[in-house]
């Protein structure tokens, strides 16, 4: 007795682009929540910036720790860094300041401050994974 089986070929794979989909989490999660994170004085630790110093305050005209004239907040890109993989960076000069302020740290009366406004805090991964979570799961229903 023989068997006989038929091979379709018409299977719909999900079509999910995830270079544009990381991309997205990059420009729409991750650089304005970082952006947000210098606006509200809080690193992506979940911890307050350090405060600034007086004589810093006095020089500044204000106490807002990171923001001189916004150029670092603006200076946030992303960019494709691979066929699954994008980058965020610093842009410009706030590249070289932004490591100074973030690894380096400032010296202060009270030790190194570090201001750590950069990277991914677990939130941004939260809020990255819920994204592509929907991404995939309408991708399959779309299928």
């Amino acid at each position: 007795m023989a068997i006989t089986a038929k091979v379709r070929s018409n299977i719909r794979l999900p079509k999910i682009n995830f270079q544009q989909d990381l991309l997205h989490i990059a420009n729409k999660i991750m650089i304005p929540l970082m952006a947000k994170g210098i606006d509200d004085r809080q690193g992506v630790d979940g911890k307050p910036l350090p405060k600034l110093e007086p004589e810093t305050i006095k020089a500044k005209g204000h106490d807002r720790p990171l923001i001189e004239n916004g150029n670092l907040r603006r200076a946030f890109k992303a960019k494709s860094s691979g066929k699954y993989s994008a980058e965020i960076t610093l842009m410009g000069d706030r590249k070289k300041i932004g490591g100074y302020l973030q690894i380096d740290g400032i010296d202060s009366k009270k030790g190194k401050k570090h201001f750590n406004f950069f990277g991914i805090s677990t939130v941004m991964e939260r809020l990255a994974i819920n994204y592509m979570d929907k991404r995939i799961k309408k991708a399959i229903k779309d299928a």
